[in-house]
């Protein structure tokens, strides 16, 4: 499959569409209990639009290593203009388990907020820094390191988070150790 048709294979997608049949605004979904099963692709994949996902409480199951990957597109369906479309995402997570990996390219950003005991077993951008990525980890949180994360800004108690031999780095600046 060519990477066209790859980007388009997704678990959940949140997006918008420039061709005439959305109008422009934020996207949002909110999950309260329950479970969410990806077969196939990113369990979140968030290009072209503005959004807030918020999860308290959902078991999620991925099909691959990807939590969430907030990024442009090639543009080739009409979603924005290819270098200009990527997203901005608000993830806001209450009493979560989650995994996996947090993907958000050089033209997109995120927001990350942690909560009422939720834990985050995973890496952010392990292949380096890109985009705007700020990271919130609310007492009694924990974020357990499979891979050096860069970020652009952490708020929280660097004790909460258990780095496996891993870094956070924050602006380029290693925080753990």
């Amino acid at each position: 499959a060519s990477t066209d048709e790859n980007e388009n294979v997704q678990n959940i997608m949140l997006y918008q569409s420039t061709s005439g049949d959305a109008d422009v605004g934020q996207s949002s979904l909110t999950a309260t209990g329950g479970s969410i099963l990806a077969n196939a692709g990113d369990m979140f994949y968030v290009t072209n639009t503005t959004c807030a996902i918020s999860l308290t409480n959902v078991l999620l199951t991925l099909a691959n290593d990807t939590l969430l990957d907030v990024a442009g597109n090639s543009s080739s369906r009409g979603w924005g203009t290819a270098g200009a479309n990527g997203g901005v995402c608000t993830f806001t997570v209450s009493e979560q388990t989650l995994s996996g990996n947090i993907l958000v390219d050089a033209i997109s950003s995120l927001d990350f907020t942690l909560s009422n005991g939720s834990v985050f077993t995973g890496a952010i951008n392990p292949s380096g820094a890109a985009g705007t990525v700020n990271v919130t980890l609310d007492s009694g949180c924990q974020w357990v390191l499979t891979g050096n994360s860069y970020v652009t800004s952490f708020t929280g108690d660097v004790s909460n988070i258990v780095t496996n031999g891993y870094a956070l780095y924050v602006n380029g600046t290693a925080i753990t150790d």
